[in-house]
C-alpha cells in the first residue's frame, strides 16, 4: 500500500527547467494567490538574483 505524505501547508515549491544557456524557475509561496517566475542565465549573478528571490 502507498503512504501519503502530503507537502506541508507553509512550505515554498520551487520547480527549475535546467536548459544550457537558459532556466526557467516558477516560485509558489504559502500565501500568495500567484506564482512567481523567472529566468535566469547560467551566469553567477542570475544565480545570485535567485538565490536571493528564494530567500525573500
Amino acid at each position: 500500500m502507498t503512504e501519503l505524505n502530503p507537502t506541508p501547508a507553509p512550505a515554498t515549491l520551487v520547480a527549475i527547467d535546467i536548459a544550457k544557456h537558459r532556466h526557467e524557475v516558477l516560485i509558489e509561496a504559502p500565501g500568495q494567490a500567484r506564482r512567481r517566475r523567472l529566468t535566469i542565465l547560467s551566469t553567477k549573478a542570475d544565480y545570485d538574483r535567485l538565490v536571493e528571490a528564494l530567500g525573500a
